[in-house]
């Protein structure tokens, strides 16, 4: 009797035992134990998250103070039970020197006394995510929203990602990772096929990160491929349960992205039949990134939703026909249903989606409405600046002409300066010439005289020489030339006192 009052005794504690062991590792269970070990009242936001058969988490953080977070830190390290987890900041932190300060205060420079999250918290915090992820086998979703996750702290949490299991929604919306955290969360994230969501909401990308995106859908495209590949061959047939990979992007309010980031994933999106959604709201997108998306909607059927909201410089016309395209699919899809299923009831699923496309209809023009107002306004203003430059240039012209015929006429006299020069010096170099010419005449004329005379006198001479028979023959030889003033021919002559005049 003693030893089967014994083994019934057993058995409560076994099963109290297990029971404790359970609710050890359950969330909230541990987080009551821990209130009530330390004097501590439980936040009523943990408390009323609790639902049955639905054990989640999700709070807003702002106003938990530091032993508030480390009660929910050592409730999560050996947690086991939560499936939804969100951790929320309502406004984007950055990590300073002493913790956690808002991003607005930082942007105007002022300096906080208490910061949120002390450094030393803020890195308990980010390690104990990472063991969440690594040791909880049936987390689901995971939001971790407005925390600075850059550097070392996004490594760690990582490596916590890297070996999860049944993640299927990751949001790290106001997370500012940037780049650089882009591109080494999606070199793990390619290897989660079960992860079907990726939210990067306003976490600071550009084309790069963008660029690492598309990587991890063609990754992830290839693989599909492989995959179907080998169920063909093996079963015959394609299970698409077993087809895994991302379904859901959300890069809204990156403005850094543009067109050439939305060019990154068309690209990749052109042969891609897996991807249902894509949210890229105030990207800092244009017509030019319209025409990109218009192209890749032309060759894939399957995207359900592009969203493309408060991108202010895309024009009506490129909106119109995007919604055209995605209504098209719908449109024919609903088509090709025959008659029978037209008579079906409208399901509640049904109704919400047709309501979804209208409100994003109206969405769409009510942007076509503010783009117009604002075109209008901005064409009154540049017609207004056009008419001011209209008159300045009027008047600017008035003056170049008015210039221009001063230049003119200054060039026409400097002309009838240049002429009238050129006319006196030609005809004094004339006068000049003529006057030589005349000077040299009358010297020639005198010089012909003089000669003429000599040869009188000589001849004269000679008759009165033959006359007189006594001057001998060997003195009427004169060998002097007309203008000739040698020396030479004058020495036969000299001793001839007759010759002597000449």
């Amino acid at each position: 009797m003693s030893s089967n009052t014994n083994n019934s005794n057993a058995k409560p504690v076994g099963r109290n035992e297990r029971r404790n062991r359970q609710r050890g590792k359950d969330f909230h269970h541990r987080y009551l134990a821990l209130c009530r070990s330390k004097n501590f009242h439980p936040l009523p936001e943990i408390v009323k998250t609790k639902k049955k058969n639905q054990p989640f988490l999700d709070v807003y953080g702002d106003r938990f103070k530091g032993y508030d977070w480390q009660l929910i830190l050592d409730a999560l390290r050996e947690d086991n039970s939560l499936n939804y987890l969100a951790l929320r900041l309502r406004k984007t932190y950055t990590e300073g020197a002493d913790g956690l300060v808002p991003h607005s205060v930082v942007e105007r420079s002022e300096t906080e006394k208490t910061p949120l999250i002390d450094k030393r918290m803020f890195r308990q915090l980010v390690d104990t995510l990472a063991v969440f992820l690594r040791t909880n086998n049936v987390v689901e979703h995971c939001t971790i929203e407005g925390f600075p996750l850059t550097g070392v702290r996004l490594c760690t949490l990582i490596t916590g990602l890297a070996q999860t299991t049944s993640l299927t929604e990751l949001n790290l919306a106001r997370c500012s990772i940037g780049d650089e955290g882009c591109k080494a969360l999606c070199a793990e994230i390619k290897f989660l096929p079960q992860l079907n969501l990726l939210n990067l909401t306003a976490c600071q990308l550009t084309v790069k990160g963008c660029q690492a995106v598309a990587e991890v859908i063609k990754f992830q495209k290839m693989q599909r491929y492989a995959t179907s590949w080998e169920q063909s061959l093996r079963y015959g047939d394609i299970k698409e349960d077993k087809l895994m990979g991302l379904r859901y992007l959300y890069l809204s309010h990156n403005p850094a992205i543009g067109d050439y980031g939305l060019l990154e994933l068309t690209d990749v999106l052109k042969d891609d039949a897996w991807v249902r959604q894509v949210h890229v709201c105030n990207c800092g997108l244009t017509d030019v990134a319209a025409q990109f998306l218009t192209e890749c909607l032309n060759l894939n059927a399957s995207i359900e939703k592009f969203d493309i909201r408060d991108n202010i410089k895309i024009s009506n016309e490129a909106c119109r026909e995007i919604l055209v395209k995605l209504g098209a699919n719908t449109d024919d899809d609903s088509s090709d249903s025959t008659g029978a299923s037209k008579k079906r009831p409208k399901t509640l699923a049904s109704l919400k989606e047709h309501c979804e496309y209208l409100e994003m209809q109206l969405d769409s023009e009510r942007n076509r409405n503010s783009q117009l107002e604002s075109t209008v306004e901005q064409l009154h203003l540049q017609i207004g600046d056009f008419a001011v430059q209209m008159n300045e240039l009027q008047h600017e012209l008035g003056a170049l002409v008015k210039s221009r015929n001063e230049l003119l006429e200054k060039l026409k006299k400097l002309e009838n300066k240049s002429t009238k020069k050129k006319a006196a010096v030609c005809s004094l170099r004339r006068s000049q010439s003529e006057a030589m010419a005349s000077v040299n005449h009358e010297a020639i004329e005198t010089l012909l005289a003089a000669a003429s005379k000599s040869e009188a006198v000589v001849k004269l001479d000679n008759s009165k020489e033959q006359q007189q028979g006594n001057i001998p023959s060997a003195s009427r030889i004169i060998e002097r030339s007309i203008g000739d003033c040698g020396d030479g021919d004058e020495k036969a002559v000299l001793g001839d006192p007759v010759l002597q005049k000449f």
